[in-house]
């Protein structure tokens, strides 16, 4: 079909534009505004070398956060030894927000708004700046795949792209973190590649040395799309040499790609020296690679983060390389080679689930690359018998759906989808549903579900504090004259003895009922209902419940929650609760424990 490929552009640019209206992150506020979190350090930079005047000490920060309230804690930085702090993320990503930034800063100062680097201007301006970087990214794509591939297989690759990967949420929600820059990034070094090699001028390795400069300084291990440059054409070993000696004969190119890629790199290594005293700077800390022990296993499966869990279209490049190598073995090896390479290094990084995200967040920018095996792969499905077709494209649009499903899953007003905390009982339990009840995110805590008869459980514990007179209080009201609280202060109530059940008992429901007059909303700090099993002082086993994941503010919850005895002995159980940190108070009352048959 003539067009197509333009049609499905346009289509998924209005996808893009409907979600980011559903959840247009410039309007909200804290820790979900566009300047957040990871965002807030790549872009922290701008801010702090143009407003403040502040790159040693960011001193800025502190008044900036207790106002927008952007990241927990008030620096995005490493305290060095001298006092002064250097930014933890890399400057390449300001590069590309600068324009933004600075259209942002001239509005809020003639309009009279707050110029500080955080008020609305900046939040939208940045936010509207990503968006043409991802529509200019699939622009490119298109261009890039239709030297290779029909409009049909190449318009089936855009919208699939966008309706079945969660590059959508990166393009349309998120788009302001770096793998969206990235992507499009990688789309021009493949777009001026191809341009290099059909007229190898002076102008083309410029700007490829600009470009893959400009990847590794966004993000130091995307330094790998030089592979694309090195290998684009390679068919086989043989090639190599010739490669080398093409290189070799375009010195004056080669000298100039290799000069710009040291150029661009070099402004980080400027700025670890204004702010260190040396060029180079580990700014991760603790954080690092586990090279001798990749995460293949949990990175492509788990359900936590399982890239091909939760973006499953993209398990159908294994095919695709099999078809590229058919159609396009002059693509093939080159692609191959980086995208093995990159999932080596993706998944051996020490916190493989790259924190807070929709799927596996760190393999977005490769889809530049790997939208070659997908379209090889629709081009054979295009030439295929019905009886191939019609179920593989079922199963595309469910995945899809699916897609479509998670994403808003993960920013609507319930946040179904938990980026860093779902289990197997979980993701079964929201598996594409749109609306849960809120009982069900007890799950994320305890990963264990009874599946038998509960109607008639069997008491074996119960106290209502009457008879308490550590930590209690008088006025929470929740079902007698005291409670049991926790607070900033008072951090864990005691431990609570329970009787153990008879020989044979396989399961234990522990219930209880609360209320809090603030929900704490920093994962890490909710107060924990435990029940604990031991054996004299060693402990067998422990679940719990973060209580304030399913309750509201001056609500009173009766939570319960169920645990399976564990076959390894014990001689004791207690139950009790722990505030893990937290500052806000939460009241407890009627303590639970009852059998299940």
């Amino acid at each position: 079909m003539k067009r197509f490929s333009l049609i499905a552009l346009l289509l998924s640019y209005i996808l893009i534009l409907a979600f980011l209206t559903y959840y247009p992150k410039f309007t909200k506020q804290g820790s979900e505004a566009t300047i957040s979190y990871d965002v807030a350090g790549y872009y922290l930079y701008l801010p702090a070398i143009f407003i403040y005047h502040d790159v040693h000490h960011l001193a800025f920060q502190e008044a900036m956060n207790e106002k927008y309230k952007y990241t927990p804690g008030a620096y995005q930085g490493v305290l060095l030894p001298n006092g002064n702090y250097t930014m933890k993320y890399p400057i390449g990503a300001s590069i590309l927000y600068a324009p933004w930034f600075f259209i942002a800063h001239t509005w809020a100062n003639v309009a009279g708004l707050n110029a500080d680097g955080f008020s609305k201007p900046y939040q939208i301006m940045l936010s509207l700046g990503c968006l043409f970087y991802a529509f200019l990214g699939l622009w490119v794509l298109r261009k890039i795949l239709l030297r290779y591939f029909s409009e049909t297989a190449t318009g089936l690759t855009i919208l699939a792209l966008v309706f079945a990967t969660n590059y959508l949420n990166y393009s349309a929600i998120d788009n302001a973190m770096t793998h969206n820059l990235v992507f499009t990034v990688f789309t021009c070094v493949i777009w001026f590649t191809i341009k290099y090699y059909e007229n190898p001028k002076i102008k083309f390795a410029i700007i490829l040395g600009i470009l893959c400069g400009l990847a590794a300084l966004i993000r130091p291990t995307d330094i790998l799309i030089i592979l694309i440059p090195l290998l684009w054409g390679v068919k086989q070993t043989g090639d190599i040499k010739s490669r080398i000696l093409f290189l070799l004969r375009q010195r004056k190119q080669t000298i100039m790609f290799i000069l710009m890629v040291a150029l661009v790199g070099s402004i980080q290594l400027l700025y670890w020296k204004i702010t260190t005293g040396h060029f180079l700077f580990y700014s991760y800390e603790e954080q690092g690679f586990d090279w001798s022990t990749p995460h293949f296993k949990d990175g492509l499966f788990s359900y936590k983060k399982g890239w091909w869990l939760y973006t499953p279209f993209m398990a159908f490049i294994v095919p695709g390389f099999v078809f590229l190598y058919k159609q396009h073995k002059q693509l093939f090896w080159g692609i191959l080679l980086f995208t093995l390479m990159n999932i080596y290094i993706v998944f051996s990084w020490s916190i493989w689930w790259y924190g807070g995200s929709l799927g596996q967040r760190s393999m977005v920018e490769s889809y530049a690359l790997l939208c070659f095996p997908i379209a090889a792969f629709f081009s054979a499905l295009i030439k295929s018998k019905k009886i191939i077709v019609i179920p593989v494209s079922l199963i595309l649009l469910f995945t899809a759906y699916y897609n479509i499903v998670l994403t808003i899953q993960a920013h609507n007003k319930q946040s179904i989808l938990d980026a860093e905390n779902t289990n197997r009982t979980y993701f079964w339990l929201t598996f594409c549903r749109l609306s849960i009840d809120k009982d069900i995110k007890r799950f994320l805590d305890t990963d264990e579900i009874y599946r038998g008869n509960a109607t008639n459980p069997k008491p074996l514990y119960f106290n209502d504090i009457e008879n308490d007179t550590l930590h209690i209080d008088t006025t929470a009201k929740l079902g007698g004259k005291k409670s049991l609280f926790v607070n900033k202060t008072n951090q864990d109530t005691q431990p609570y003895a329970v009787p153990l059940p008879p020989e044979g008992t396989k399961w234990l429901r522990v219930s209880g009922d609360f209320i809090t007059p603030g929900i704490t909303w920093d994962f890490w700090k909710m107060p924990q209902y435990m029940i604990t099993f031991k054996q004299d002082d060693i402990i067998i086993k422990s679940k719990f419940v973060r209580i304030h994941r399913i309750m509201e503010s001056n609500i009173k919850k009766h939570i319960i929650y169920d645990v399976k005895i564990p076959s390894k002995a014990f001689n004791h159980i207690e139950v009790s609760m722990w505030n893990a940190g937290g500052t806000t108070t939460t009241y407890m009352d009627n303590l639970q424990v009852d059998i299940l048959e």
